[in-house]
């Protein structure tokens, strides 16, 4: 068996970067020169990012290779930009706060409501990850329409 040596290593390492570098470019560029409406490519960065806070491993993939099967006029490319943005290692601190955000929100919602909130450490868990996860398409939608919006403007001007 042949032996890797440290300069093949980093060798190897470099282009992969490099791979991954050119591959991102790739997409950014493909993302920017769509002549999807704005709205539109908003929807699409929404539910990437929507889809991808589903902490299950492999799950979300499935999801979205069902969605854009489903809705194949959806622009991909804002669509996996979100996915790859919102990623597992990003969304793990909010993952954690998922319980805190949940009872807050049930604490409230038992407080203005004549029903009991249940003391269930699920039920937290649970409302508190739609709470974030929603709060997040929503305020990704609204960055991207904007951002989309902005990019449009710009290239019509110049």
């Amino acid at each position: 068996m042949k032996a890797i040596n440290f300069a093949q290593l980093k060798e190897m390492a470099l282009n992969r970067v490099d791979r991954i570098r050119r591959e991102a470019l790739a997409h950014w560029r493909e993302m920017t020169a769509a002549e999807a409406p704005a709205g539109e490519m908003a929807t699409a960065f929404a539910a990437g990012t929507l889809v991808s806070t589903i902490p299950v491993p492999l799950v979300d993939m499935a999801i979205a290779a069902f969605i854009m099967r489903r809705f194949d006029k959806l622009p991909r490319a804002p669509f996996f930009t979100a996915m790859a943005l919102t990623n597992n290692l990003v969304m793990a601190p909010l993952y954690a706060s998922t319980p805190k955000v949940g009872g807050l929100a049930i604490h409230w919602m038992s407080a203005h409501t004549p029903v009991a909130a249940p003391e269930v450490f699920v039920v937290k868990v649970l409302v508190g990850y739609v709470m974030i996860a929603l709060g997040l398409a929503l305020g990704s939608f609204v960055l991207a329409n904007t951002g989309f919006r902005g990019l449009k403007l710009a290239r019509r001007s110049s």
